[in-house]
């Protein structure tokens, strides 16, 4: 299973070693999932409002994320986005794009308002645009 990770995530594991986003990362470790980013999604994360937030240097974690078993794919472009930028908010179109790009079966977010909406969701199908826990519990019922 090949999985996008929206820099959500990779915040919320950064702040929660032990909530759901953090333990995707375990299951990219067991080789259980794929987890792919991109460059744009890496440079949100470490953006100075994030730093503070995160109360780590950017190299901190930067380290992390070279360790955390992600493959980090080229900063997605403006041709890149044009296709969906018609279909989803501008700031997102990004990891569409870069889900597609690099096939991935899952885009994983925690963006309630703009990615986690059936409305949003379905204009992306088969692309299964997934909350952490939406995506452990899918990760779960296919290994029982």
């Amino acid at each position: 299973m090949k999985v996008f990770f929206d820099a959500s995530v990779i915040i919320a594991a950064l702040l929660s070693p032990t909530g759901g986003s953090s333990l995707l990362f375990a299951y990219i470790g067991l080789s259980k999932i794929t987890g792919i980013t991109s460059q744009t999604a890496v440079e949100e994360v470490v953006e100075e409002e994030h730093l503070k937030k995160l109360k780590r240097s950017k190299q901190e974690i930067e380290e992390f994320i070279a360790q955390s078993g992600l493959i980090i794919r080229e900063a997605i472009t403006l041709q890149d986005i044009d296709p969906y930028k018609d279909l989803i908010a501008a700031e997102d179109a990004h990891l569409v794009a870069g889900s597609i790009l690099t096939k991935c079966s899952h885009l994983v977010t925690l963006d309630k308002k703009h990615l986690l909406r059936e409305d949003i969701k379905s204009k992306f199908l088969p692309l299964k645009i997934v909350s952490p826990k939406d995506l452990l519990e899918e990760i779960l019922f296919t290994v029982l």
